[in-house]
């Protein structure tokens, strides 16, 4: 069984692939600081909790975006797994064809997504990834990546509201908003980000697509899309696991 690993700037994701499913999928708070020793205490409590037996793993690769926790998540794995652990970067073979002014800056993550796209995907096709930032990248109708745009993520413009403004409260961004025009400071908070991002892609989305002069597959990622999904014009594709599916892909083009 595979043990993907995926860091981001808030979480770490841990995906079980037997064959090409997810059999166990599970996070814990990303946090800069933790010991090596902390990590694996608490990988090995995860699987613990969920009764799954780690001498099962007999691969395990990783995606992060933190480079100050690479070390530290990478030798706590080794508790767990004695074999040769991938991190994604410049030395693993991902397949993807890129066309960016400077590759080496494309995150990790962004990487495995876009490997994960091109695999079940018509092309040219959108990446909308909802994480602390929303980030909008397209790979063209040769599946190679072009680009992109870069905005604050909802939960970065949520918690910079809350900071620097007196009387607007942290608000639960899973709710989804009854109406655009809110009737109490939470609502109008939850219409503000919510459907405000909704209409950000929307348009974005219209944007790319002039640029182009072509129709795009739209396929979303992120704890949050749910919740904005739904109030985008646009049909936009909802697939959870993609870093994930795409760290499994690059495993596979590296033991080969």
């Amino acid at each position: 069984m595979l043990l993907c690993v995926n860091v981001s700037n808030s979480k770490i994701t841990l995906g079980v692939f037997d064959d090409d499913k997810i059999i166990l999928k599970t996070s814990v708070s990303a946090i800069v600081g933790k010991t090596t020793t902390e990590y694996a205490v608490l990988f090995k409590s995860v699987f613990d909790l969920h009764k799954f037996d780690t001498d099962k793993i007999s691969g395990v690769i990783v995606a992060c975006v933190v480079p100050a926790l690479t070390a530290a998540v990478r030798d706590a794995l080794s508790f767990i797994y004695k074999g040769k652990i991938f991190v994604v970067g410049p030395k693993l073979k991902n397949g993807l064809k890129i066309k960016s002014e400077n590759p080496s800056q494309i995150g990790s993550s962004l990487i495995c997504q876009s490997v994960a796209l091109c695999d079940k995907y018509p092309m040219p096709c959108l990446l909308i990834s909802m994480g602390t930032a929303l980030s909008m990248f397209v790979l063209d109708k040769n599946s190679t990546f072009i680009g992109g745009a870069i905005l604050p993520g909802i939960k970065m413009s949520a918690q910079a509201l809350s900071e620097h403004t007196a009387q607007l409260p942290q608000i639960d961004l899973t709710q989804k908003p009854v109406s655009v025009i809110g009737t109490n400071t939470v609502q109008n908070v939850q219409s503000g980000l919510i459907i405000g991002t909704a209409c950000t892609i929307d348009g974005m989305i219209a944007q790319f697509k002039a640029e182009l002069g072509e129709s795009l597959t739209c396929v979303a990622t992120g704890d949050i899309s749910d919740a904005v999904l739904s109030h985008c014009s646009n049909e936009i594709i909802y697939d959870e696991n993609l870093v994930l599916e795409g760290l499994r892909k690059i495993y596979l083009k590296n033991i080969k």
